[in-house]
């Protein structure tokens, strides 16, 4: 694994952080709440004094008695009365994520103005606005969708707690390079490791950091769970995430799907529930029913080509096939585990597929919808045999050179599905 961390007590800073915090302060008042010291108790710099490029060579190569998220607060920047801003500013705009979230607009903004924002909150928001603006109206959308998905279900407690959540999500991103941050861009083995952490690191800075909820931390650090086990950092399943972390995965799929103009609350619905298992209904049906109740626009004239469907097909086939064909006495306790995982997964994206029902339908039978329902589809399978593929390689490091070589034509047969 990677070395990035959160750096607690008696730790080095993370350099990335350190460096989108200099640039921050370009833009932005941001100045020592405390005393910076390091472990040996020699002062850094002053309580009160502007953050400049000169602390950051100060820290470089010095282990600090406190974190220094919790030495520096933003004077400016994300306040309060930004994100009341940015979400008034959401029901103005077009589109199907607003137009679901109107309806809930009092009650998000009475929920808002009730919710604390911790100064280490504030200074990773502020600091994020500063080199990625584009992360604030993110954050905020999924604040409001976060808030809006909980606020059928239950208390205004739990509302704020997952607006909060909402907000707050992606807050670990402070810490990693940002050539892993462009969702333009496909992200390699490494950069998939570097972005593995960041919930956990999230978890870890606000459980340390800040006095909010336990209940908040853990759902930040489960955000990118899964009900099967598919997701990460921790592959938890089950009812060992909480109901608050499954509410936030089911906004960041959301979320990331809502970038596409045609139709995204529609692919968002789809994506939540193609593949059995991965996320609970309560959660997965709100989506579905904003995207009914928006009645997004779907291509009239979409087709999707014959060979596309027969693509799919034969790609999972071939992949079951080449994950059975591992499955040998000689196997360690660890590769035998990689096999399994490969297998489980691969029965599951089966079902998903078979439940479409148009399996030996000839294209001219199928309508616009079922064009692009089927689009859909193998967009889905396509992501999530990356994601085995990736996860199958990363179990696989701490394998002998024959165990991996042993195993490689499964990962090599996903590369090929996956194209």
């Amino acid at each position: 694994m990677t070395s990035i961390n959160f750096a607690p007590s008696g730790a080095h800073t993370n350099p990335d952080l350190l460096q989108s915090i200099i640039k921050a302060s370009e833009t932005y008042s941001i100045v020592a709440s405390q005393d910076i010291v390091d472990i040996r108790g020699l002062k850094l710099w002053a309580k009160g004094q502007p953050v400049s490029a000169a602390l950051q060579q100060r820290l470089l190569e010095r282990k600090l008695k406190n974190p220094l998220e919790s030495c520096l607060m933003a004077e400016d920047g994300v306040t309060p009365f930004t994100l009341l801003n940015e979400l008034t500013a959401l029901w103005a705009e077009e589109g199907a994520l607003s137009h679901a979230l109107r309806p809930h607009a009092a009650v998000l903004e009475k929920q808002l103005k009730q919710i604390p924002l911790h100064p280490v909150a504030q200074l990773l928001l502020t600091t994020a606005l500063a080199t990625r603006p584009d992360s604030l109206p993110h954050a905020v959308r999924a604040m409001a969708l976060a808030g809006a998905m909980a606020q059928a279900q239950s208390s205004p407690v739990d509302t704020r707690l997952a607006m909060l959540g909402g907000l707050l999500h992606d807050i670990g991103e402070a810490y990693i390079q940002p050539q892993y941050l462009d969702p333009e861009k496909p992200l390699d083995l490494l950069g998939h490791k570097h972005m593995m952490v960041h919930p956990r690191m999230a978890q870890v800075l606000l459980s340390s950091t800040t006095d909010y909820p336990v209940t908040l931390c853990r759902a930040v650090g489960e955000h990118h769970e899964r009900l099967s086990g598919s997701g990460y950092p921790a592959r938890l399943s089950g009812e060992a995430i909480s109901p608050l972390g499954m509410l936030l995965a089911a906004v960041e799929v959301t979320m990331g799907i809502s970038r596409n103009r045609t139709a995204p609350l529609t692919r968002a619905s789809f994506a939540l529930r193609v593949v059995p298992g991965e996320f609970p209904s309560r959660y997965s049906s709100v989506i579905f029913n904003m995207a009914r109740d928006a009645k997004e626009e779907v291509p009239h004239h979409f087709e999707l080509p014959e060979v596309a469907l027969e693509h799919i097909n034969t790609a999972l086939n071939n992949a079951q096939q080449t994950a059975q064909a591992q499955q040998t006495p000689s196997l360690s306790t660890d590769a035998r585990l990689i096999v399994s995982l490969a297998l489980e997964r691969l029965a599951r994206l089966r079902l998903a597929w078979n439940a479409l029902g148009v399996w030996g339908m000839s294209p001219t039978e199928l309508t616009a919808q079922d064009h692009f329902e089927m689009s859909l589809a193998g967009r889905e399978l396509r992501l999530r045999l990356r994601d085995l593929q990736r996860e199958c390689m990363l179990m696989a490091e701490h394998l002998n050179e024959l165990e991996m070589a042993q195993l490689q034509p499964i990962w090599a047969d996903l590369q090929i599905s996956a194209i």
